[in-house]
């Protein structure tokens, strides 16, 4: 694909993107303080998701390149101990980071 076709096709998903955003937005000029907290929370429970699912992804990618990078040594008993503990260490991390994602804003609740 040339560069201008990618770079159109860049701008048309963008524009897009942009469009049905904006579209989809909902406008709210007068909202009382009941509404505004409302969305607020929404929008973080909305961001905790994101975050969430992000973590997970780098996870499953992370673990996914350790088993196989460590594929043609899988026959060492070694090679096989190790893989299963980094497998193990970023599953860990993984529940570790996503804990925090959820703990964090509690937290600060119970201070505020």
């Amino acid at each position: 694909m040339s560069k201008y076709r990618k770079m159109k096709a860049l701008a048309t998903t963008g524009a897009t993107a942009i469009y049905l955003g904006l579209m989809n937005a909902q406008v709210v000029l007068a909202a009382g303080g009941g509404e505004v907290k409302s969305k607020l929370t929404q929008a973080g429970k909305t961001i905790q998701g994101i975050l969430t699912g992000l973590v997970v992804l780098v996870g499953i990618c992370v673990a996914l390149f350790i088993i196989i990078k460590r594929m043609p040594d899988a026959d060492d008993p070694r090679e096989k101990s190790e893989v299963y503990h980094a497998v193990g260490r970023v599953a860990g991390l993984v529940a570790l980071a996503a804990a925090i994602i959820w703990i964090l804003p509690w937290v600060y609740s119970l201070f505020t």
